[in-house]
This record gives structure tokens, C-alpha cells and sequence, in this order.
């Protein structure tokens, strides 16, 4: 009688260390799953984010705000030489001008 009353013990706590180890994974799996939840709307965020930078630094947007703003296009850019004094780039008179004086 005293070796089947162990055996059942044994058992019972063996069932009981089986249940209380699964219970652990299945709450370990739960907050895997959420968090891999988590992390895919994270990668969402992030590539709308990347997209609406894209689209801010994109120069048709920032030519049309400052078109909005009141802004007009620059003409094309001069260069000064510093050793021979001459400049170079399109002309333009008024810069021609300034650099006669």
C-alpha cells in the first residue's frame, strides 16, 4: 500500500509540474505573439514615416511651397575666380555691373 500511495504521488506531482510548465509556455507564447504584434505595426509606422519623408523632401513639393510662399527661382549660379577675378556662369547684367565697380 505504501509504494502505490508513492507512485500516485509521484504521478500527481508529476501532473502537476507538467500542467503548471505548460501553462508558463503558453503564457511565454502569448506574449511572443504579442509582441510580434507589435513589431509588425511598428514596421508600419516606419514605412509611412519613410514615405511621408520622401514626400516632404521631394523638390516638386518644396518648389510649389515656396512658389506659395512667394519665392521665384534663382537664376543659374556664377562662379568667382579669386586668382584671376573673372567670373564665369551665365551672365547676367547686374552682376556684371556689381563686379565693375
Amino acid at each position: 500500500m505504501p509504494f502505490v500511495l508513492l507512485v500516485l504521488g509521484l504521478l500527481g506531482g508529476a501532473l502537476v509540474s507538467v500542467l503548471a510548465l505548460r501553462t508558463v509556455l503558453i503564457e511565454d507564447a502569448f506574449a511572443i505573439n504579442q509582441l510580434q504584434q507589435e513589431n509588425r505595426k511598428l514596421t508600419e509606422r516606419e514605412e509611412e514615416l519613410r514615405e511621408e519623408v520622401v514626400h516632404l523632401e521631394s523638390s516638386e513639393r518644396i518648389a510649389d511651397e515656396a512658389e506659395e510662399l512667394g519665392m521665384e527661382p534663382g537664376e543659374a549660379p556664377r562662379f568667382l575666380n579669386v586668382e584671376s577675378g573673372e567670373i564665369t556662369g551665365e551672365s547676367g547684367s547686374d552682376l556684371e555691373e556689381a563686379g565693375q565697380r
